[in-house]
């Protein structure tokens, strides 16, 4: 072995070395940073008995089973907290912390009973009109806040579909980045942890699966469809279908937009959808059944009775023809409005005004089963328990999927994550290998300049000796 070869040998376990302290400590300054991947220093020797080492590349610790379990788990994360949320704010509607349409359909039989003791009282029949113009306020605001709340929700599955665009744009960006940085033996891993970070933020919004070439670029599936191939990329585009539920579209560059709405069940565009178009709709639909059965009840009580004007076949309440849509058109009969000697207690005209047999027959429907179903407030109690349980269920599972988020996340960072412990381990190997390093380049050049290796033998023995 030359004196030369020596030198050369010291030199690059210098740069070496130098490099892993360097990798070591971009580690280590980044331990914190979202989707950083930790690095490591390929060190091979190099080839054809010239001694010395080198560094091949600077790899990343990057587990792409571990990455996609952790995506997955991230979009039904997504899904169960958007649904969770909507449906907490869907309680607080239908079930409000001051008085519900429960109590409201209490006070409005209860005055009903109240009326039956003085049924000529034209206060007794006023408060009559009042708790009624109550309980149907109650409702219809409900319904309409019920409706309010899809809208919402629609604005805001429109702004997590603008949000998914961007990302596909820039995962599209860096694929071609990637590409070209492979292509010139660069490994890009800066650019790699950029797009997994942005991919994943993808899947929290509709969830996402990739699949990687070659050349580094990866093709993104999600809403059953494929948002990313290469360096082209999808949009997605959201609306209203005719039914107005929402409608999810893939659009490629090119191409026919085509409809993915029934495989959008992971994100929070999946949430969002399965709250405003399922949830929302079952509450809307038995809230309309109630307010029409309960219009429909009374009304025909109402109708066969006469007010203290000897006039009959008045309805007590207005609403739809059908259960449809029945909730927000509830009000007041417009001819009854300020108008309580209107109100039918009596059931003959003979009888008037001391007759109260409408007016019990009125109060008695609070104790029987509306719609064949149950009575009026237990009827109103079953839609609010059937809501409480859906609500229920979707904290259950938001809380599951935190967890399983979190294990799935802590997998992936035993596998890719930076371990400060471990980092220190390295950072002394390194610093030890490059000090010695230095050492055999110091004592090879004190050799060079001396004229006194005369074999390997003796550089080792110096380099002994300084040791000791």
């Amino acid at each position: 072995m030359s004196l030369f070869s020596l030198l050369n040998i010291a030199r690059d376990g210098i740069q070496a070395h130098s490099t892993g302290v360097s990798v070591t400590g971009q580690n280590i300054s980044n331990v914190n940073t979202p989707g950083y991947v930790q690095r490591s220093a390929v060190l091979v020797t190099r080839p054809n008995d010239q001694g010395g080492v080198s560094v091949t590349t600077i790899a990343r610790s990057f587990d792409r089973r571990t990455y996609g379990r952790a995506v997955e788990e991230h979009g039904r994360r997504g899904a169960a907290d958007a649904r969770s949320d909507a449906l907490a704010s869907l309680e607080a509607i239908v079930v409000p912390g001051s008085t519900t349409i429960a109590d409201r359909t209490n006070d409005f039989f209860q005055s009903l009973d109240t009326l039956t003791a003085s049924p000529a009282d034209p206060a007794a029949r006023q408060a009559v009109l009042q708790q009624a113009s109550g309980l149907a306020l109650q409702i219809s605001s409900t319904a309409n806040d019920l409706q309010t709340q899809r809208g919402d929700l629609f604005t805001r599955a429109r702004g997590v579909a603008t949000e998914v665009n961007e990302r596909l744009t820039r995962i599209a960006s860096l694929n071609a980045a990637i590409a070209d940085a492979t292509h010139r033996g660069d490994p890009g891993n800066d650019l790699r942890d950029q797009r997994d970070q942005l991919v994943q933020e993808v899947g929290d919004r509709v969830g996402a699966r990739t699949v990687e070439d070659e050349f580094g670029r990866v093709t993104l599936f999600a809403a059953g469809g494929v948002l990313v191939d290469g360096d082209h990329a999808a949009a997605l585009g959201v609306d209203l279908d005719p039914g107005g539920n929402l409608r999810v579209q893939v659009q490629r560059p090119g191409a026919a937009a085509i409809d993915v709405t029934s495989a959008v069940t992971q994100g929070s565009l999946g949430g969002i959808r399965e709250a405003r178009d399922a949830d929302i709709p079952r509450v809307s639909a038995a809230l309309d059944n109630f307010a029409f059965d309960l219009a429909t009840a009374v009304n025909t009580v109402h109708s066969g009775g006469f007010g203290l004007d000897g006039s009959s076949g008045r309805a007590l309440f207005a609403t739809a023809a059908t259960a449809s849509g029945a909730a927000r058109a509830l009000t007041v009969d417009p001819a009854l409005v300020g108008r309580p000697e209107r109100l039918a207690a009596a059931a003959r005209a003979a009888d008037l005004p001391g007759d109260n047999a409408v007016a019990r027959q009125l109060a008695g429907l609070a104790g029987r089963p509306l719609g064949g179903i149950a009575p009026p407030a237990e009827r109103f109690g079953a839609i609010a328990a059937d809501l409480g349980s859906r609500v229920a269920a979707a904290e259950t599972e938001s809380t599951l999927r935190a967890d399983t988020v979190t294990q799935a996340d802590n997998l992936h960072a035993s596998a890719a994550g930076v371990s400060l412990d471990e980092e220190m381990v390295n950072l002394s190997r390194f610093q030890r290998a490059f000090d010695a390093s230095t050492r055999v380049l110091r004592v090879a050049r004190s050799e060079e300049h001396t004229s006194e290796l005369q074999s390997p033998c003796n550089l080792v023995c110096r380099l002994l000796l300084e040791k000791k």
